[in-house]
């Protein structure tokens, strides 16, 4: 039975929507109230007044080989072509990436081990749809990707948050007593969103240990879903660990959405490890999840188109320019921070320890971040710099500035 406070909270919520909405975009506004202010100030002030960190809206365009395929694929003229299809995703396309991802991974992967998703958020909610039973746990590493408790809270998980080192590396010994009798599974997400930070392989490894270890003791598996859509913005060459080795139970999760730059395409898939005990059950239970949440299909057009790009990135040097300019920069101003090896993030120490209000001295000179509380790491913010180059270098002075008030 609810309390008396909860049912006098609930009936002061608007009752156009649900109470559990509105708890989800009270929760959401961390990122999306900055970008608002950021359209409000830039129609009070102009936009190059505005300095606007707070997205990670890939910036790089997608590179030429993508440009040619779309004419091609344009070009062809087959009805089939735009119809439905599977529930999984065109059989060709599958093909393909399993043929790649054998060679990756060295396993025997096939077309029945692919599922081509809306995105990356589609698969972890396709995924977690189908494995959640109502309160089950589902362990995020700090700081983790907002929505993730979204996704988790849909399907009837509870999100749970595991501490990690002062370097945002994984810390197995506290991920150890984090597992417990209702833990279903982990989102592992690497290079990670908010922080920057490239997870050391050996952690990862020990990870998928303790999964499979865990998932023997509780006599049901237990995945680890390694959620990579950075996986090839990176900068350093430390090597990509392979969720379908670190653990049996080891699901990769990804898209297109960055390494290619196309976003707003909705692009990418599932690989399910070919050693998961009833793997072709958990298959099929993704082709249903993939209808029952509305995602039927993956864009048919972008599934034919993928396979025209095969080893083609964005170029990463408007990102790793954007990255040293802003470490030299807020480096030498004071600011600390871990080493951002991948994605386009830096998730510096808010100067006092608040990172709400840090965020809101650096809005006072047209500066918008995004505080590091809707991260699950209050005490640091992130920046996102998906952004023009010229806009990075005037804005250096800003933070400077920011940091000296602050301080003073």
């Amino acid at each position: 039975m609810p309390t008396e406070s909860e049912m006098t909270a609930k009936e002061s919520l608007d009752p156009v929507i649900s109470a559990p909405m509105h708890r989800a975009m009270e929760a959401a506004s961390f990122i999306r109230q900055m970008f608002e202010e950021g359209n409000r100030l830039r129609a009070e002030l102009g936009d190059d007044a505005v300095f606007d960190f707070s997205l990670g809206n890939p910036c790089a365009p997608p590179p030429e080989s993508f440009f040619s395929a779309l004419r091609t694929v344009a070009g062809e003229s087959s009805p089939a072509d735009h119809r439905y299809m599977t529930n999984a995703g065109r059989p060709d396309v599958r093909q393909w990436l399993a043929r790649r991802l054998s060679a990756e991974h060295e396993l025997d992967i096939t077309s029945d081990h692919v599922v081509m998703t809306c995105g990356a958020a589609g698969g972890l909610n396709v995924l977690l749809k189908s494995v959640l039973e109502p309160q089950d746990e589902v362990l995020l590493l700090t700081p983790y990707f907002t929505e993730y408790l979204f996704y988790i809270q849909n399907h009837g998980g509870i999100p749970k948050a595991v501490p990690t080192q002062k370097s945002f590396q994984p810390d197995p010994e506290a991920f150890r007593r984090a597992l417990g009798p209702k833990t279903r599974a982990v989102i592992v997400n690497t290079p990670n969103n908010p922080s920057g930070v490239v997870y050391e392989p050996a952690l990862v490894e020990e990870l998928g240990r303790l999964v499979d270890e865990h998932s023997e003791r509780m006599g049901r598996p237990v995945y680890l879903f390694m959620d990579e859509p950075y996986r090839r913005i990176r900068y350093v060459d430390t090597p990509h660990p392979s969720a379908l080795l670190v653990s049996r139970n080891g699901i990769i999760v990804t898209s297109f959405s960055k390494e290619l730059g196309l976003a707003g395409e909705r692009i990418g898939y599932v690989v399910l490890n070919p050693r998961i005990e009833g793997v072709e059950v958990l298959f099929g239970a993704l082709g249903i999840a993939t209808r029952i949440l509305g995602f039927v299909n993956a864009p048919a057009f972008m599934q034919r188109i993928i396979p025209h790009c095969a080893g083609s990135t964005v170029d990463l040097s408007l990102y790793r320019k954007n990255r040293e300019i802003l470490i030299d920069g807020l480096t030498r101003a004071g600011y600390e921070m871990p080493s951002p090896d991948g994605a386009f993030f830096l998730f510096p120490k808010a100067p006092g320890g608040d990172d709400r209000t840090f965020c809101d001295a650096l809005k006072k000179q047209c500066v918008l971040t995004v505080p590091g509380s809707g991260f699950g790491a209050p005490g640091h913010f992130r920046i996102s710099y998906a952004v023009p180059t010229e806009r990075v270098e005037k804005a250096i002075p800003l933070f400077a500035r920011a940091i000296d008030e602050f301080s003073d």
